[in-house]
């Protein structure tokens, strides 16, 4: 049985939130080590853990996606895994050469050019001087650089320097391979060419790990995945559960920060965020579920509520309730109307009053919508009242069905595929 190419056990980073208390631990851990005593490791005032408790291990050809919002970690676990960073408590263990591209130009010396840039890397890489000019032409050919490979680097642009990078990590086979996300810099084509040789290494026994903030490309490279919040993670699981863990972690962090009304200066004027005459107020908007109770976030496909409480200050005997459905990208993508919905207008007299909207078949793709309420007085034809962003709901994958495809759709239609071949006719 092939001995684990990547072993982490317990693997915990700390930093400092300020430079000030970085210092200053700093010294004190210097101090520690001269008195034989070691690190500190626990948790001193002014740090947090950037990874608490990390575990996993890899085989030979394994391809594991990490994924995570800003912040949860994943670079930190990159630079561990590369040396760059020595973890305060756990122990890493790495079987065989290491190929890494975490940050673009990462390594290099500006002052150098890209020909002996190359030379230094490869040789930091465990590559020895003939077998990098072995593979010297291979290299440049990879980045497409030949023309500037004579040019310091630092007058290259972020994208050369990735495709430097990326070249000289792969074209040297290394048995462990660590990306960041700074694939995504390169052209389109290069991201092909990356891809490609990202398979064939992975088909040859090179243990991957991919940090990305792309579902798509997690689960198109990798078989097995590994979601860091906050430090913190479950372990390895399926990369199909990776992606949809990783985007309904993203969705709750997008929809924060949407507030209520208050009757207090409303403008009379359009251009605003909210705005209208001041004859009806939407107090407060409520997003249910389906046993009416407060959520924030509901799995795609499961009906929901909207619940408006009203306050109303003159009789309206046109009404009609409108809620608009913005997406992150696209404004507008559904209306629902009172008046549309039921042909009829609706009568308030002066009071409170609650307006329940019931919407039992959404097919609104996973992420973040916002509801936008307005009252208008079908004789008027201004409005009464209006608020953008009054509310939000996180639409989260369904257990059965990962949605990778675009991230700017917003609604998915249900379709049926048939392939049928082409018969030629022969003359």
């Amino acid at each position: 049985m092939a001995k684990q190419s990547v072993l982490v056990e317990g693997v915990s980073k700390k930093f400092s939130y300020s430079l000030k208390s970085a210092l200053k631990y700093g010294l004190m851990d210097s101090a520690r080590r001269l008195v034989g005593k070691g690190k500190d490791h626990a948790l001193r005032s002014g740090e947090f853990w950037a990874l608490d408790n990390v575990s996993f291990a890899l085989n030979p050809g394994d391809a594991l996606g990490i994924m995570g919002i800003n912040g949860s970690g994943k670079t930190t676990l990159l630079r561990i895994l590369n040396g760059t960073y020595s973890p305060d408590k756990g122990k890493v263990t790495l079987r065989g050469r290491i190929g890494a591209l975490i940050a673009a130009g990462a390594g290099f010396s500006p002052m150098l050019t890209g020909r002996e840039n190359v030379f230094i890397s490869g040789a930091l890489l465990g590559m020895n001087p003939s077998e990098i000019r072995c593979k010297f032409d291979e290299i440049v050919g990879f980045a497409d650089l030949k023309e500037f490979i004579d040019m310091p680097v630092r007058n290259y642009s972020s994208g050369m320097s990735v495709r430097l990078g990326f070249a000289i990590a792969v074209i040297g086979t290394p048995e462990i391979l660590l990306i960041d996300e700074v694939l995504a810099v390169g052209d389109l084509s290069f991201q092909k060419k990356c891809f490609e040789r990202i398979h064939k290494l992975k088909d040859a026994g090179t243990t991957i790990l991919l940090v990305s903030h792309s579902p798509g490309a997690v689960w198109s490279v990798c078989n097995k995945g590994l979601v860091l919040h906050r430090g913190l993670t479950e372990g390895i699981i399926p990369v199909e559960d990776a992606c949809k863990s990783y985007d309904h972690f993203n969705l709750l962090e997008r929809s924060k920060g949407n507030g209520q009304a208050t009757q207090d200066n409303l403008p009379t004027e359009y251009g605003g965020s909210r705005g209208g005459t001041g004859d009806v107020f939407v107090t407060s908007l409520e997003v249910l579920d389906s046993s009416f109770k407060a959520t924030k976030e509901v799995e795609y496909g499961k009906p929901f509520h909207l619940r408006l409480h009203l306050d109303v200050k003159k009789t309206l005997c046109n009404g009609i309730v409108r809620i608009q459905i913005d997406a992150e990208i696209n404004k507008a993508i559904a209306v629902i109307d009172s008046y549309e919905q039921h042909r009829s207008l609706l009568t308030f007299e002066p009071g409170k009053y609650v307006v329940d909207i019931e919407f039992n078949h959404p097919n609104l793709r996973p992420g973040v919508y916002e509801f936008c309420p307005s009252i208008v007085d079908k004789t008027l034809g201004i409005h009464l009242f209006y608020q953008y962003g009054m509310a939000s709901l996180a639409f989260t994958h369904p257990r059965d069905m990962l949605f990778y495809a675009e991230s700017r759709a917003s609604v998915h239609l249900q379709a049926s595929y048939h392939v049928h071949p082409v018969v030629s006719q022969r003359p």
